[in-house]
């Protein structure tokens, strides 16, 4: 559960689908919190630094696609596994440095009100793999393909 504070949202609590009751004492009566639409799943193997936390990569989700964050229902850390775990191949398609972890990432995507093209869900996605992976800007640049 996230609540506004100080300009920005502040996860309070994992929870499950709120009471209708609740919804209605915080002056949210008749507001659908789960879509009927068909959901939209990516996973994503990014680059993130050792001692980055499952919140702070939702965050990060959470943050990138600016105006469609309610696109956004699900964010899951499926696997980490550092640097030196990880076959030759997994570290340099992603230029994973020695001190970094590959992060597998599920992100379930659901409009409210409308099923996402694969293109919308495609461009959140990008946006999404872009705010969670770290690798700097001139390493992307340097990086044939």
């Amino acid at each position: 559960m996230d609540v506004c504070w100080d300009g920005g949202r502040v996860e309070v609590w994992e929870c499950g689908l709120a009471h209708p009751a609740v919804l209605e004492a915080a002056g949210l009566a008749g507001w659908r919190p789960v879509s009927a639409m068909p959901p939209v799943r990516r996973d994503l193997a990014v680059a993130g630094q050792a001692d980055d936390i499952v919140e702070d990569l939702g965050d990060r989700v959470r943050d990138a696609p600016g105006p469609d964050a309610d696109a956004v229902e699900e964010v899951t850390v499926l696997a980490e596994t550092p640097a030196d775990r990880l076959p030759a191949a997994a570290v340099a398609r992603p230029g994973i440095d020695p001190d970094q972890k590959n992060v597998l990432v599920r992100v379930v995507l659901r409009h409210l009100e409308r099923t996402l093209t694969d293109e919308e869900a495609n461009r959140l996605r990008d946006r999404i793999y872009t705010a969670l992976h770290r690798v700097g800007a001139q390493q992307w640049a340097a990086r044939p393909g």
